[in-house]
C-alpha cells in the first residue's frame, strides 16, 4: 500500500498514516511515554534518552516502518504521522497547515482567503 507523504515535523517526505492504520500505534505510544519516564527516573538519563531505551518505543517505531517501509529517527516523530491531523499543503510554501482548522500557515505566514480553512490533506 502506497502511503502519502508530508514535509512535518522538520522533516522531508515523512509517510503519513490512516486513523485505522495510526490507532494500533497510538497504544504504543502511550506504553513508551509512560516507560520512558519511568526509565529516566531510575537511571537518572535525560528524558530524550530514556525515549530512545523503551521497548514499546521501538515496538512502536517496527510498527510504522512495516506499514511503510520508512523507519524514523525517533519514536517522538511518530506522533505527527496520522495524517488527518494536518491541513493540506500551503499553496505557498507546500508545508502542510497544523490543523485542517487552520488559516494562515505557520511556516510562511501566508492567509486563506475569508471563510477557508485548510481543510484534510
Amino acid at each position: 500500500m502506497s502511503h502519502k507523504t508530508l514535509n512535518v515535523s522538520g522533516l522531508a517526505n515523512v509517510p503519513m498514516l490512516s486513523d485505522d492504520e495510526y490507532w494500533p500505534m497510538m497504544d504504543l505510544l502511550i506504553t513508551y511515554k509512560e516507560e520512558a519516564y519511568d526509565i529516566r527516573d531510575r537511571l537518572g538519563i535525560s528524558f530524550d534518552e530514556a525515549c530512545l531505551r523503551t521497548r514499546s518505543g521501538r515496538k512502536a517505531m517496527d510498527f510504522y516502518e512495516g506499514l511503510t517501509g520508512t523507519r524514523l529517527e525517533h519514536p517522538s516523530l511518530l506522533y505527527s504521522t496520522r495524517l488527518s491531523q494536518w491541513g493540506r499543503p500551503c499553496p505557498s510554501c507546500d508545508v502542510p497547515f497544523r490543523t485542517p482548522r487552520a488559516k494562515y500557515c505557520a511556516n510562511c505566514g501566508y492567509e486563506l482567503p475569508e471563510g477557508e480553512l485548510a481543510g484534510p490533506s
